[in-house]
């Protein structure tokens, strides 16, 4: 019964906080697993915040929907576990799919439909993967994730985008809003 009633606080505060920051320590006590993410570094040119704090940022960026709060809320639990320093950059290669097994745990215990944790999953596991504005990119993507998460992946991969570093972002947002403009045109015209 417990887990339903921090199922219930999550929820609120994800669906009403206009920044989530004000609630850092009561997420921590409904999610203690984001507590290694606190004070993990990502030391890296694309990174301006610890984990955690990125985390934060990709969460208020994203629009008030439960499937998106939760997302990007649990994107990147898994990169303490995946954390490897290469020529003094710290790298978290697979942390996508660490991200994606912990989440699933976290979503369980909460009480979450199971339909929604397997959608969560799958955005979670894929929130790093490119697409480009290609009939065969964008057909990759909807055969990893399923046509109906396509806009919640872009959604998600925005947010994230834009917790990185003003340089990193502003480079590589072109291309992502290229690939969702080219989807919309030519995927959602379809299916009108």
């Amino acid at each position: 019964m417990a887990y339903l009633k921090d199922k219930k606080r999550l929820n609120d505060i994800l669906l009403t906080s206009k920044d989530i920051k004000n609630n850092k320590e009561e997420i921590l006590n409904i999610v203690p697993e984001l507590i290694i993410c606190v004070n993990c570094t990502q030391n890296h040119p694309a990174h301006i915040y610890k984990v955690f704090d990125h985390i934060l940022e990709t969460v208020n960026r994203v629009e008030f929907n439960l499937m998106l709060k939760l997302s990007a809320l649990l994107h990147d639990i898994g990169k303490p576990y995946k954390k490897v320093t290469v020529d003094n950059v710290e790298r978290f290669w697979g942390h996508e799919a660490a991200s994606a097994e912990i989440a699933k745990f976290v979503f369980t215990r909460l009480g979450y439909e199971e339909d929604l944790i397997n959608k969560l999953y799958i955005l979670i596991k894929y929130h790093d993967h490119k697409t480009f504005p290609t009939p065969d990119s964008i057909q990759d993507t909807i055969n990893l994730v399923g046509n109906d998460l396509v806009p919640y992946l872009f959604k998600l991969q925005t947010a994230d985008l834009l917790s990185h570093s003003k340089e990193y972002y502003k480079l590589l947002l072109p291309k992502l809003n290229a690939t969702k403009k080219f989807y919309e045109e030519i995927y959602c015209s379809k299916n009108e």
